[in-house]
């Protein structure tokens, strides 16, 4: 095993697979092993940008930070910026060792920003936790590749550890794909709205647009594995199309029959930002339905604008122009920057649950919720407390300064007939 990658001085596959093999046959039992696989978002343009030598050194970087770290066993590099590594640490220090690996993929990005200021270095990190030491190092790998693939580019994610939920992600792909397309030809896909409420009204101001898919059987696939295949495959553009159509319809609808209309936010999946033509195509359907833009919201998560940020900004400024209002979503669940957040062009900040649940439990969470919703008061920004499900909860976000709430508190995403009886009918909760 003299023989080793020329760029990186690490392993080459095979005998990485041995030497890993031969680690874990011997693992000592109050260890813990991991096996990290990581590469970079966007590689070809980096080369493409800073030529392939300049993409070389970010990978022999990357290599060296690997082996720079004591916990580290072996490691390799299989393909182009792809590198893996098996970790031993002490049972009882993971929870530290997972804050150090933050910060490790924090601080080497960062250290790269100026020499590479033309893009955002980025690293998509999936580690696996070796519960059985018997396993196929092979089998680990590919794990740790599964949950490397799920964060591809989610630039508002560290990393992400291996479950069997991800697996159940991966093989669902091959049998929810055909399922959606026969329920998006058919027009089956279930649209379900989740209210926004005004407390201080107590009534509602708007809704937000979600969906549900049945399987063969009848049964509802839960979102939480059926939107991570549509945005895997490119399908979620056609999700999100779709929806969008659907709500201004109903939108029209409600306007027909003398209804009192309240905002209806869709999603715009990232994938969007990518095509030039988005805000003229969108403007395009809308103009079909001669509804007033006031009643649509176009919700963009917050990790969206940690990638092509000027492409982005200019395509929701242009949306704005128009008439829609853009929300951030999810805000606090990843990378928030208030930076950022004063020079986006949106009128909306929804506060993600997580952050919410979190940062209620302790003074200096509340203090953190406190001056945020200050801040963002002050810069005339609309917030949406997510995920609220207790009166005490509410009273909190309330007495900060949040008067719009989403959450079980109130209701759950229920399907639009549901929705429209007891929220459009009635406007009084």
């Amino acid at each position: 095993m003299d023989n080793k990658d020329k760029l990186t001085g690490l392993y080459f596959f095979d005998d990485f697979i041995k030497v890993a093999s031969d680690e874990l046959e011997k693992a000592k039992s109050d260890n813990l092993y991991i096996l990290i696989s990581s590469d970079f978002s966007k590689f070809k343009y980096i080369n493409r940008v800073y030529s392939y030598v300049a993409g070389d050194k970010l990978i022999k970087d990357l290599a060296d930070a690997f082996c720079a770290q004591e916990e580290c066993i072996v490691a390799c590099r299989p393909y182009s910026d792809h590198i893996i590594g098996l970790f031993s640490v002490k049972s009882d220090e993971w929870s530290v060792e997972k804050e150090r690996l933050k910060k490790l993929a924090e601080d080497f990005c960062k250290s790269h920003k100026k020499e590479y200021s033309k893009t955002s270095v980025h690293l998509n990190i999936g580690i696996c936790m070796v519960e059985d030491t018997n396993e196929a190092v092979t089998s680990i790998i590919d794990k740790a590749n599964i949950a490397r693939r799920s964060v591809k580019g989610n630039y508002s994610v560290p990393y992400c550890v291996y479950t069997s939920k991800l697996q159940m992600i991966k093989e669902a792909e091959s049998r929810l794909i055909p399922i959606f397309e026969d329920a998006l030809e058919n027009k089956d896909i279930l649209v379900y709205m989740q209210p926004k409420i005004s407390v201080k009204k107590g009534c509602i101001k708007g809704a937000e647009a979600l969906t549900r898919l049945e399987d063969e059987e009848g049964r509802i696939v839960p979102p939480d594995i059926f939107i991570p295949v549509l945005e895997n495959s490119g399908k979620v553009l056609d999700l999100d199309w779709y929806v969008m159509v659907y709500v201004f319809e109903k939108i029209r609808e409600w306007l027909d029959e003398g209804r009192e209309v309240v905002p209806i936010s869709v999603n715009l999946s990232k994938l969007h930002f990518y095509h030039d033509s988005l805000v003229e195509d969108i403007i395009a359907e809308f103009e079909k339905y001669n509804i007033p833009a006031k009643y649509v919201e176009f919700e963009v998560t917050e990790s969206v604008f940690f990638e092509e940020a000027e492409l982005i900004i200019d395509k929701i400024e242009k949306l704005r122009q128009y008439g829609f209002k853009i929300s951030v979503d999810d805000f606090g669940a990843g990378y928030s920057s208030l930076n950022l957040i004063g020079i986006l062009p949106v009128d909306i900040i929804k506060l993600d649950k997580g952050f919410i649940k979190n940062s209620l439990n302790n003074k200096k969470g509340m203090d953190i919720i406190k001056g945020l919703i200050r801040i963002l008061n002050e810069i005339e920004l609309d917030i949406v407390c997510e995920g609220i499900e207790t009166k005490a909860e509410e009273k909190i976000v309330y007495e900060f300064g949040c008067d719009s709430m989403q959450g079980f508190l109130y209701d759950k995403p229920i399907p639009i007939n549901s929705f429209e009886d007891k929220y459009i009918l009635k406007q009084v909760i």
